[in-house]
């Protein structure tokens, strides 16, 4: 055995020990697919003091300028993510999985927000008349929450002041001078002060954090039919408080990882929505909109979103949200401001719909429609087709043939993309009316000409030319006064109310006694009981109505057109009854009637919901009287505007006799003058 010593350069001395056999030959080298090979040790994290490595260099920098900006939890996490990334080979999974998580860590912004504007109540309601049309309640609603935030934010200014003062740094109480601070500094060794100048790392809170306003308000739902501008208000009032706004659609969200965020195990994980919308927008206070989230899906192998959103919309515990992509980091979403949107709250589930607010978002009437067309869809479509101001212009008669007879809806969607044909159909024709139709030839700011035969208005006369033959006709006009036909009520689930036809006939049968009664319409099983409940009371009540001689003999069918569409309910109850009485007493019901309200076995009308949207689908029909139970009065009240408590007269009934005296008057009733039959069938109540 030799023992060789090798000297290299730099002073230093490394002793090799090498085994040689001399009686044996020496062994051939082993192959190269076993061979060890091993690389430099990898280097520590930068408290360490040794060299960083230069693909994680752009980390250990991003740690350094964030190093305030973070949360206790993020800090030493990242410290220790950093450690273990240093230690793993970078052509390894692992290691793109572990960088990517840091450079998320990084890139949240933990303590980073945007400073609110002073809130200005006159400037905000302002602001909501300018951007929108209507939605007189919504936009009361709105400069309240404004000016709860405001006062609520000034109480916590004065709080932050009293504590700020009580917490300053003292010598046996009394407060230190900044200057004597600073000489204080100097008595420490160079060497030492940069150490002792460098903010300390942040330490691990247990609990809610106390730096910055927290408002635990309520949570806002805007609930309305399609297009009458919930997001545009989220939009608004993200604008009125100065922040940052984010949208996230809800629509067809069926995983809870996509609230919770994927565990990094999986491949392509990713946080959930919330942590990146904070990363998109970079403030830990924007204003987020949930928008449809009555689309959320809650049945699914893949977990229930809706459950996982109590958390992130939960005040008392919000501050510490959990999302498994980020681990043991909690993030604060207390901060944030969400607002949500829905169509409709049956689909909502109770837990999440009690930690919101609801604010009903109403359809338009025909006059708000036209003023939003005329205000903001007809300069917003000439700008998006390349027309100029004064290039085009549509009257007032003619927005209103647009909106009766090429759309039918409670928002201006429909409405905005008829105006939008209009338009371009003025496109065509002003740019054949030019004398140069170049490409290169700048746009002129006159008409050139050749183009005074160009006519920038549109009239009613024009519409049907350039839209084609009108898409709906009033739900009245084909209606005529007729026994047993009689106009109800309809409520639809997205927010949209109009005008339910019944139409009844009698059957004649040979031998038999008659009296029963067949419903068609695809009616579900709520509303053919109470075709049944309805059916029931007229029989009961023959006498006193005078048709016991027109029940022999037939049977009644009861039928509600449009019957590929479901319908159910019970407040059609009083529209059934009239339209039987109608029927078996030969008096027809004015067409520009229409009723809404359950029924009771004793003549009873009781109150149903909708109102407001049934109303408004009323009144877009051309519906002039309208009927319901008097304990709807208040509904009416608090939600009809006055301009279509104008056009529309309402009558409020306690009873079914009520209702049949209004229609007909006190003849309806077969014996005497009128009274002794109303008087007979209240007594049974």
């Amino acid at each position: 055995m030799d023992v060789i010593k090798k000297r290299e350069g730099g002073g230093n001395t490394a002793a090799v020990v090498k085994l040689v056999d001399e009686d044996e030959t020496p062994r051939p080298p082993k192959p190269a697919s076993r061979a060890l090979i091993r690389r430099p040790a990898p280097a520590a994290p930068p408290l360490g003091g040794t060299p960083i490595p230069e693909d994680l260099q752009p980390l250990h920098a991003l740690l350094a300028r964030r190093t305030p900006e973070l949360t206790g939890a993020v800090y030493h996490t990242t410290i220790r993510e950093l450690a273990r990334l240093s230690k793993i080979p970078p052509q390894s999974a692992e290691y793109g999985v572990a960088k990517t998580y840091l450079e998320l860590l990084l890139a949240l912004p933990w303590k980073r927000v945007s400073e609110d504007e002073s809130v200005d109540l006159k400037v905000a309601r302002e602001r909501l008349e300018e951007e929108h049309e209507g939605l007189e309640e919504v936009k009361r609603r709105v400069v309240e929450y404004l000016a709860v935030y405001r006062l609520k934010k000034q109480l916590f200014a004065v709080a932050q002041a009293k504590k700020t003062s009580s917490d300053a740094p003292s010598i046996n109480g009394a407060p230190i001078d900044p200057s004597t601070a600073s000489e204080l500094l100097e008595l420490i060794p160079s060497d030492e002060r940069a150490a002792a100048e460098a903010p300390l790392p942040p330490a691990i809170e247990d609990g809610p954090p106390v730096g910055g306003y927290r408002d635990k308000g309520p949570i806002l739902l805007l609930v309305g039919p399609p297009g009458v501008g919930k997001t545009s208000i989220a939009r608004s009032l993200a604008s009125c408080l100065g922040r940052k706004f984010h949208r996230i659609s809800l629509g067809g969200v069926r995983d809870e990882a996509e609230i919770r965020g994927h565990r990094r195990t999986y491949v392509g994980a990713l946080p959930g929505l919330p942590v990146q919308a904070l990363r998109k927008v970079g403030v830990s206070n924007p204003v987020i909109l949930l928008d449809e989230m009555d689309k959320l899906s809650t049945n699914s192998f893949h977990g229930d979103p809706s459950a996982a959103l109590l958390e992130a919309l939960d005040p008392a515990q919000n501050w510490g949200f959990h999302d498994h992509y980020l681990g043991d980091v909690p993030i604060d979403l207390s901060q944030v401001m969400f607002v949500a949107t829905a169509n409709s709250l049956d689909t909502i589930p109770a837990p999440l719909l009690d930690r919101c607010e609801v604010i009903q978002c109403a359809g338009y009437v025909m006059e708000e429609k036209v003023r939003i067309a005329a205000r903001f869809l007809v300069k917003k479509q000439m700008e998006e087709n390349g027309l100029k101001e004064g290039l085009v212009s549509v009257d007032d008669e003619g927005l209103r043939r647009v909106i009766e007879d090429y759309t039918r809806e409670s928002g201006v969607r429909s409405l905005e993309r008829e105006i939008a044909k209009l338009m371009r159909a003025k496109a065509v024709e002003y740019s054949q009316s030019l004398s140069v139709p170049s490409a290169t030839t700048p746009a002129n700011t006159s008409l050139s000409s050749n183009a005074a035969s160009y006519n920038p208005t549109i009239t009613a006369g024009d519409i049907e030319r350039i839209l084609g033959l009108p898409r709906f006709e009033s739900e009245l006009r084909e209606a005529s006064a007729a026994p047993g036909v009689v106009h109800g009520l309809s409520y639809q689930g997205s927010g949209m109310g109009g005008v339910l036809v019944l139409e009844a006939a009698t059957v004649p049968l040979h031998g038999g006694r008659g009296g029963s009664l067949r419903c068609t319409g695809r009616l579900g099983e709520v509303i053919q009981e109470s075709a049944d409940l309805a059916f029931t009371w007229v029989k009961a009540h023959a006498v006193e109505l005078g048709v016991q001689d027109a029940m022999r003999g037939v049977d009644v069918h009861l039928h509600l057109p449009s019957g590929s569409i479901k319908k159910d309910g019970p407040s059609a109850g009083i529209a059934m009854v009239m339209a039987f009485v109608s029927l078996l007493s030969d008096r027809a019901v004015p067409p520009t009637t229409a009723m809404t309200g359950e029924i009771t076995l004793r003549g009873l009308v009781t109150p149903v919901g909708g109102i407001k949207e049934k109303v408004l689908g009323a009144h877009r029909a051309g519906i002039k009287r309208i009927l319901m139970s008097e304990r709807n009065k208040k509904d009416v009240e608090a939600d009809i505007p006055d301009s279509i408590k104008q056009d529309v007269e309402f009558k409020f009934v306690r009873t079914i006799g009520e209702a049949l005296e209004i229609v007909w008057g006190k003849e309806v009733w077969a014996m005497g003058s009128g009274p002794d039959g109303r008087s007979r069938t209240e007594a049974r109540l």
